[in-house]
């Protein structure tokens, strides 16, 4: 813990407070390992844990994309995808699908504000999972099997200004302009979902579960 106080000063006291969740450990192929803290899984070669990225679109077909706040220990001041964070070794969030849909269940409500009690977690589609690895600096890297789930709806947002500096509801000509801005930063992840899944996915809006597999996508190391 001492060592972690360390590697953890300056930062923001929420975002500090949150880096001693307990991530779930997996192997290549998503099978438990056990846990160990959000500071441990992703500080130097990190550790392959489970994550889940969320793509929230509104009823007019645009994708909700958020610029995460300077205050962010990694990869901060990014455009990323609606929403991304991690299950957590709990009874709650330990089951796969349904655990990971927990888990962004929650963290809708943490980073956006939008009202648990509206998000029907059948409306969460699983679409696929993906294992990566990519470097945020020297520091901090992300190593994740990342479960990707998608979800058409419209919701009233009241942004955690620690989560979340901006937001934007854009349609794939507006996403592909933000991504070909060289002032822009991407998160590495949600480049991969963009290149592999989200044509598929934007061209099954009414029919998401269309683009459903039972596939775990090796994607390598990546920038």
């Amino acid at each position: 813990m001492v060592g972690q106080k360390s590697e953890l000063g300056g930062y923001d006291a929420e975002q500090v407070v949150m880096m001693q969740e307990e991530c779930i450990l997996v192997d290549e192929n998503d099978n438990i390992l056990g846990k160990d803290s959000k500071v441990n899984c992703h500080m130097h070669e990190g550790k392959l844990h489970r994550a889940f990225s969320v793509l929230l679109f509104n009823t007019s077909g645009e994708l909700l994309i958020q610029k995460r706040a300077k205050e962010k220990i990694t990869f901060p001041s990014i455009w990323a995808n609606s929403c991304c964070s991690h299950p957590l070794y709990m009874d709650s969030e330990i089951s796969g699908i349904e655990g990971a849909k927990g888990a962004a269940k929650r963290k809708l409500e943490q980073e956006l504000g939008i009202d648990s009690k509206k998000i029907n977690l059948d409306d969460l589609q699983y679409i696929t999972k993906m294992k990566y690895k990519a470097r945020a600096d020297a520091k901090w890297v992300e190593h994740e099997i990342d479960y990707i789930f998608a979800i058409m709806c419209d919701f009233e947002t009241n942004l955690n200004k620690i989560e979340i500096e901006e937001i934007r509801y854009v349609n794939p000509e507006q996403l592909e302009a933000i991504f070909n801005d060289k002032n822009n930063k991407i998160g590495p992840w949600f480049r991969l979902i963009k290149e592999n899944f989200l044509n598929n996915i934007w061209n099954s809006l009414d029919n998401l579960s269309a683009v459903e597999d039972n596939l775990l996508h090796n994607m390598g190391t990546c920038e």
